[in-house]
């Protein structure tokens, strides 16, 4: 099973990204699914033991209370061999945070953990999308105005196919 511990985004924030989501020009932008703030992603994970021992240390994590979720603009990445868009975030608390999962990861047998950053909710897939196309809606969007918002816990997703699989099942939520 392939797990990625995140953040789910709070429900005003979703609403704007999937409003943002339907104002892409064509079909070749490829929305993405399902929305969260990946923090540290952990690959394949299948021994109990090691699923236990990570239970346990995420279950311990504590962090200085609510972290606040500020959008930071938008920024353009390469995945693997996909273009993506996607929506930065500004969260000094997760980017500790992630740190601190990568090393308990590691602590609890986790091969290759790959602490995320910089920290961003992928919005779409833009490999087929023409770079003046994407400059355009970066120019039209630049400015678009979001919320700050708090969250205090984060969530192990899980996936059974492999990593670009985007279809997500919550497996636990940890309070920080």
């Amino acid at each position: 099973m392939h797990l990625i511990l995140g953040v789910a985004p709070p429900d005003s924030l979703r609403a704007q990204i999937v409003a943002l989501q339907s104002q892409f020009w064509s079909d070749a932008w490829e929305p993405v699914s399902f929305l969260m703030l990946p923090l540290c992603k952990l690959g394949e994970v299948t021994s109990p033991l090691i699923l236990e021992e990570l239970d346990h240390g995420l279950l311990g994590l504590r962090g200085k209370g609510p972290a606040t979720l500020a959008a930071d603009g938008f920024g353009v990445f390469t995945r693997r061999d996909r273009i993506t868009l996607e929506l930065k975030i500004r969260a000094p608390v997760l980017h500790h945070l992630s740190v601190k999962i990568g090393t308990l990861a590691k602590r609890a047998g986790v091969k290759n953990p790959h602490v995320m950053t910089p920290l961003s909710i992928p919005l779409a897939t833009i490999t087929g999308v023409e770079a003046e196309d994407v400059s355009a809606w970066l120019q039209v969007h630049h400015s678009t105005p979001f919320e700050e918002d708090t969250i205090s816990e984060i969530t192990l997703f899980s996936t059974w196919k492999n990593s670009e699989t985007t279809f997500y099942t919550a497996e636990a939520e940890y309070s920080f």
